[in-house]
């Protein structure tokens, strides 16, 4: 890796060693929507976000306290993309500020001491305010130790260009365009010309979780990372620094990457970059096998597989897909590496064990029961991504069967039922239950008569069998 900078000019717009000039892509026309960046996001916030940048554009009017939009809501606006949750750099007391605004907006108030933040949470809407700082790093992938600062000493502790910029929450906008958005790193021309460049060149040295991010934002945002960022980041990766993070960061950051809109894309990009074995060597296997097409994932439609359409059951469905290709010693290596918690546990264990049924599953003989027999014990984004994955055509058949067919069937009777039909509390409820349901699956017994009549015909069956082991018992004279 290359040596630390010393001085602190270099950090900046005038010492910043400029490599991206000869490899950047021509400009594009100018930003469509830098003319009044502020008002564009104040048009396009509602709720409790809204409330909040009234209310800090209020302050700001009436207590000149230097409050800046920064970030990713900032980079989002200006390219016309949706943004979400809005963050605020204070150079000043970001706690107070936070107390007040919790107070304007009827809000709570979380506190981070140690960084000096705060997040204020309304009614649908979470803002952050993050004291100005500077951020020294003890160790590479250490969490910072922060000092306060200005905002150009806050924008210069960012991970990216794009990221860092920064709009005043003053009244009217300056009159040269320039100054509408505070850009001391050439984020503007980067937007512009779609690329992702860190700020110095110990940027993945001071935090390694900066890898995973700069290829979410590569493939999220359509651009690309900048040919000497990209040197740098796989000089991390060779070099162990993604390999050292915590167990619970690098957990935090696969799983950001499961939650964007495209993961799977992101997810080959890590794979192409070395990223994931970093994360741990058995992640190599997608590669090697050439198992698993990630791009492919975003097949997915939890309409389709009457799953729930969330984040976490989606998110798991890709845990399960990169996964698929390990052994049960790899999977427990990787859980012990992750420190999974109990839901991903689940979902790698069936994975695997779902691999060790393949060959069960390649069987068109099987019946409804036997099928439902198989899965129904297993996670639902385990067998969603085998299906997604799997390139065998009878198994595909049968995962699709199970999920449009046999999943949801269930007897017309239940317990409770069974018990009125005269059947004695115990055992046998659940025995009739599940002949119950194996016939509804097999296609047998569909009917509640049809099911009323085998109750009737399994209990006098029951109590014949009763009726002769009494007399097999009876003591004979």
């Amino acid at each position: 890796m290359s040596g630390r900078w010393t001085t602190p000019e270099n950090r900046g717009p005038k010492g910043l060693l400029c490599y991206n000039v000869h490899n950047r892509r021509p400009s594009t026309d100018k930003l469509p929507n830098i003319e009044n960046p502020l008002n564009l996001i104040q048009r396009n916030t509602s709720g409790g976000n809204l409330l909040a940048l009234k209310a800090l554009r209020r302050r700001v009017l009436q207590q000149p306290v230097p409050i800046y939009l920064v970030g990713g809501p900032v980079r989002d606006a200006l390219l016309g993309r949706p943004f979400n949750d809005l963050d605020f750099s204070v150079e000043g007391d970001a706690q107070a500020l936070a107390q007040w605004l919790a107070g304007e907006i009827g809000g709570k108030t979380v506190f981070h001491p140690r960084f000096g933040t705060a997040t204020v949470i309304a009614t649908e809407s979470r803002t952050d305010l993050v004291m100005a700082r500077r951020e020294t790093y003890a160790h590479p992938g250490a969490l910072p130790q922060v000092t306060p600062g200005g905002i150009r000493e806050d924008l210069a502790r960012r991970d990216f260009s794009i990221n860092a910029l920064a709009i005043p929450l003053t009244g009217d906008p300056p009159p040269d365009p320039g100054q509408r958005v505070l850009d001391n790193w050439e984020g503007l021309d980067d937007l512009r010309s779609g690329v992702v460049r860190i700020l110095h060149d110990e940027s993945f040295i001071d935090d390694p979780t900066r890898v995973f991010r700069a290829i979410r934002y590569e493939q999220r945002l359509g651009f690309r990372i900048e040919e000497r960022t990209l040197a740098q980041l796989k000089n991390a990766v060779d070099h162990g620094l993604v390999a050292n993070l915590s167990p619970d960061r690098l957990r935090h950051e696969v799983q950001r990457i499961f939650e964007e809109e495209d993961p799977g894309s992101a997810l080959a990009r890590c794979l192409e970059l070395g990223v994931l074995q970093a994360v741990h060597s058995s992640l190599g296997k997608l590669a090697s096998l050439g198992k698993l097409a990630l791009s492919n994932l975003n097949a997915l439609e939890p309409l389709t597989v009457k799953m729930d359409e969330t984040g976490s059951e989606r998110s798991m469905v890709y845990l399960s897909a990169i996964v698929s290709c390990l052994s049960r010693q790899e999977g427990e290596a990787l859980i012990s590496r992750l420190n999974m918690p109990e839901a991903w546990r689940r979902v790698v264990r069936d994975t695997i064990h779902l691999q060790d049924i393949t060959d069960d599953l390649n069987d068109e003989s099987l019946s409804g029961s036997q099928l439902a027999r198989l899965l129904e014990s297993l996670s639902i984004e385990a067998v969603s991504a085998l299906w997604l994955t799997n390139g065998n055509n009878t198994v595909c058949q049968n995962l699709h069967r199970y999920f449009t067919e046999l999943r949801y069937v269930e007897p017309a009777l239940d317990g409770q039922d069974l018990l009125r039909l005269g059947v004695p509390p115990g055992p046998l409820v659940g025995q009739i239950l599940g002949r119950l349901r194996d016939d509804a699956l097999d296609g047998r017994v569909t009917t509640e008569a049809g099911q009323r009549r085998l109750v009737e015909e399994l209990m006098a069956e029951s109590n014949a069998n009763v009726g002769a082991k009494a007399i097999r018992d009876a003591p004979h004279g």
